[in-house]
């Protein structure tokens, strides 16, 4: 390991401005800065104002106070503290003895060379010392790991969660915690939201409104953080923070307690506020070297502990981890395209992948359907004549004659895996272009996982806006891209649109999965001839606890329905998309109604870039 320099912390705006220019470059530091001119006070009104419409009210608190639950589990909150301001101790604090459930504790572990911490513990509290507050003064100062590790012995909780000694969390906080277990008495692990509140504690900003349980996201970065509540028994089992992993000791923790865990539950809520200048939220990215080194430590060793083969690299933007699957054989896949005429962006798409791909054993399974020009039945020729790949025609129209002048996607799909040989089969339109020489390589690492099921991939229009990044239930209608048409170079909110994560469903324009899985479900269902099918296929692989995977390090030009038009061209399409998508709607009711559980309830379901809901 390279040594790590001291960092010095930068002390003003222009030197911090200097940093991010040296590691970013020219080009990103003007967007930058742009960015923020004309969006910092747009995005500060839109919280406030989100704020502002969802309240936490006098009245719903007090109602909280006077809730009777069955079940009251104590919930023991670890807290390493050292030479913690005294302000930041009493807000701290007081945040605690205002909760409106109180079968709490708070497990304090001093580390600070100096007394005084109790004293200020004992002012928080009016002079009269809370019995759920158990304070232990350390003999020595053996590091957030250590004094965190110390301050878990005292939890008799039934549920053991983490704060940092200087954040705040909101007064009903332990409440949803124990009404989530009042719901369902079988969860093992909890989180929720958070935001970020300035030093005066008087602005919130910045709010993290999360995915539920996405364990690939959890592996591109730590998303979880706070607030996070686990199950004793796990948490005292798991070994505790180790100190090896100082500064990512969270991420390495929550993979491996979460790798115990079965039924991890999402309350999506700000419960807490997590103490931050405003400023650097966009700072210095050299500053914890160390820490990054360190996450990326944590989540190798979460695949070295689960048998998966796989190495960890840091990615370009610094806190965010790339996996990279090393399995020791390359399967043969199957790449199926259905075509119609159009010989010169087949033989764009093909010719893309064949002087670009790095994997090893492809073939490709071309699905004719209702071709009327000779150029391609000419290059159909040519392409099953080659040497240099393996290649197949298959007649959908041949074998299917009553279905001449007819476009059915997911008939002509599923004519086509029939036909194919590979073990796995890569969906793709033949309006595509492979841009990296990885696509395929990358897509491949995902899918051979025995919890996934697909593997989508970041797809953009011509002119390098995002045209696909994972589906969205309910996003502009029954389902649509996050983050639609936002720039290739935008790392979207949370950096959402370039993070490997689980989503509930990807396009079929470019789409991986196993042939035993795509058989397994009854592949597309062909009453959606062209909406919404390969939504239907990734929610039948859903209902069967099978991982839709998008991975943005998989990148392809998708010129969209060049091929066949658009659906709202003229009124047959038009009345076809309204038959399919009544059909799906009243198919997938009940997933629908509960809404997307990777996209949080609190962001608007009518724009594309994680924008906040309105109730306007």
């Amino acid at each position: 390991m390279s040594e790590i320099k001291e960092y010095k912390q930068p002390t003003n705006k222009i030197e911090k401005g200097l940093l991010y220019l040296q590691h970013y470059g020219f080009k990103k530091t003007v967007a930058k800065t742009v960015r923020k001119l004309m969006k910092h006070d747009q995005e500060h009104y839109s919280y406030r104002q989100f704020l502002k419409e969802n309240p936490i009210t006098k009245e719903e608190l007090d109602k909280q106070k006077h809730t009777v639950f069955k079940y009251n589990p104590v919930i023991s909150i670890v807290i390493p503290l050292y030479n913690t301001k005294e302000e930041f101790l009493i807000e701290l604090i007081q945040s605690f003895t205002a909760q409106t459930y109180p079968h709490w504790q708070l497990c304090l572990g001093d580390g600070s060379p100096e007394e005084g911490l109790k004293d200020i513990i004992l002012k928080a509290t009016d002079g009269i010392w809370d019995e759920r507050i158990i304070y232990k003064k350390l003999s020595d100062n053996t590091g957030i790991a250590g004094n965190t590790n110390a301050a878990m012995e005292l939890a008799t909780g039934d549920y053991i969660g983490f704060t940092d000694h200087d954040d705040l969390i909101t007064p009903d906080a332990m409440y949803y915690i124990a009404k989530a277990l009042n719901e369902d008495n079988t969860i093992e692990a909890i989180y929720s939201d958070e935001d970020k509140i300035d030093m005066e504690g008087k602005e919130y900003f910045l709010p993290h409104f999360k995915s539920d349980f996405n364990i690939d996201l959890l592996c591109s970065h730590n998303y979880i953080t706070h607030l996070f509540v686990v199950r004793a028994d796990i948490v005292k089992e798991s070994g505790g923070i180790l100190s090896e992993f100082d500064g990512a000791q969270d991420h390495d923790f929550d993979l491996r307690v979460l790798e115990k865990c079965t039924n991890i539950y999402h309350i999506p809520r700000v419960l807490y506020h997590w103490r931050c200048h405003p400023d650097s939220t966009a700072d210095h990215p050299e500053a914890k070297m160390y820490a990054y080194e360190n996450g990326r430590r944590a989540v190798e060793n979460h695949y070295k502990r689960l048998g998966i083969p796989a190495r960890v690299e840091l990615d370009t933007h610094l806190g965010y981890y790339r996996t990279i699957y090393q399995w020791p054989d390359s399967p043969l896949l199957s790449i199926v395209i259905p075509n119609m005429n159009h010989v010169e962006d087949l033989k764009a798409c093909i010719d893309s992948i064949v002087e670009k791909n790095d994997y090893p054993n492809v073939e490709f399974v071309i699905v004719e359907n209702n071709s009327t020009e000779e150029s391609i039945r000419n290059y159909y020729t040519q392409l099953e004549n080659r040497t240099d790949i393996k290649a197949k025609v298959v007649d959908f129209t041949k074998e299917h004659p009553d279905t001449m002048g007819v476009f059915n996607y997911s008939a002509l799909m599923n004519y086509g895996v029939s036909k194919a040989e590979g073990e796995y089969i890569l969906m793709l339109n033949n309006d595509t272009r492979m841009i990296n020489a990885d696509c395929i390589s990358e897509m491949m690492g995902f899918v051979r996982r025995s919890d996934v099921g697909a593997v989508g991939a970041r797809l953009y229009f011509g002119n390098n806006t995002v045209q696909h990044a994972g589906l969205v239930l309910g996003l502009g209608g029954v389902a649509n891209s996050q983050f639609l048409g936002s720039g290739r170079e935008q790392v979207g909110y949370f950096y959402r649109s370039t993070c490997v994560q689980d989503l509930s469903a990807l396009t079929g324009a470019c789409l991986l999965t196993s042939k035993s899985d795509f058989e397994s479900v009854g592949g597309f269902d062909e009453s959606l001839a062209v909406a919404f099918n390969d939504v239907d296929f990734c929610l039948k692989l859903r209902a069967k606890n099978l991982l839709c995977v998008y991975t943005p390090f998989s990148e392809w030009y998708h010129l969209e329905s060049v091929s066949r038009g658009l659906d709202l061209e003229d009124e047959g399409k038009k009345a076809r998309m309204e038959t399919e998508t009544e059909y799906f709607m009243s198919k997938w009711q009940s997933v629908l109604d509960k809404g997307d559980p990777y996209y949080n309830p609190n962001l608007s379901l009518t724009k594309f870039d994680y924008s906040f809901r309105s109730k306007e």
